[in-house]
């Protein structure tokens, strides 16, 4: 019997290595000194609201540089504790929420949520100066190749990459693939943005592996602006990744992950 893709949510053994909300905003002056006027006081005031959740604040080596030269990456890390998951990133015009392996989407998306309403609420006048500009929800998995190639495993996710035959010929270049590096991306519609995805060769507990990156973005008009807005528009995001990674690996692999 064939399984409906609509009605799994969770997966046993999730090939998942992290999942990662993302929210930027504008920056005042020139490039290459642009600027939060509100940053210093936003780290402080972030780390009091949510300290219960997240009591272990790691200062990062971004935080030693000044802040127009280190824009748009986290400078301070909030964790549930020393060197656990998940976790929340500060830095000049960025705030992420990122999980690992105990990610669950109905526990991700309320701390998702509940971030984004305590930044509105702490950001002077937030209706008007925090000014949103792109927003992206974000999933990295890997797998450990076990003696296939990579190409072999990307047709595994309904992927085909081919070369002909005939560009081998000669006896230059062996066809024996050595890595894969590729990366799509598509117009979105639900919601309104672009979605990307990329297949990269690396490691997996130091064995060979095919990592694979999901991500919907949306900037400019398409990003929403409104804490109302962003939570509607994480749970279309997340559909649609859902959606499209089940369709990936539905077959072998679903039996694998379950």
């Amino acid at each position: 019997m064939k399984t409906d893709l609509n009605t799994i949510k969770n997966l046993t053994n999730k090939p998942l290595v992290e999942a990662i909300f993302e929210l930027r905003w504008g920056l005042d002056g020139p490039p290459g000194m642009a600027v939060d006027p509100y940053y210093q006081m936003l780290i402080g005031q972030l780390y009091s609201a949510i300290k219960d959740n997240y009591p272990h604040w790691e200062r990062l080596p971004t935080a030693e540089v000044p802040e127009g030269f280190a824009p748009y990456a986290p400078h301070h890390r909030f964790r549930v504790a020393s060197d656990q998951w998940p976790l929340v990133q500060i830095g000049p015009g960025i705030l992420t929420v990122n999980d690992t392996e105990s990610y669950d989407w109905d526990a991700f998306l309320p701390r998702c949520a509940a971030v984004v309403d305590t930044l509105f609420h702490i950001y002077p006048n937030a209706n008007e100066q925090l000014r949103i500009f792109e927003v992206t929800l974000r999933y990295i998995d890997a797998d450990n190749l076990l003696g296939s190639s990579a190409l072999d495993f990307l047709q595994g996710l309904k992927v085909s990459v081919n070369l002909p035959q005939a560009l081998f010929t000669g006896g230059r270049i062996d066809d024996a693939n050595l890595g894969v590096g590729l990366s799509l991306a598509y117009p979105m519609l639900q919601p309104k943005g672009i979605f990307q995805v990329s297949y990269n060769q690396g490691h997996k507990n130091e064995q060979n592996a095919l990592i694979w990156e999901t991500q919907v973005l949306s900037r400019g008009t398409d990003a929403p602006r409104q804490p109302e807005e962003i939570k509607a528009w994480l749970k279309e995001a997340h559909d649609t990744t859902h959606d499209w990674f089940f369709r990936q690996i539905d077959g072998e692999l679903l039996e694998k992950y379950k």
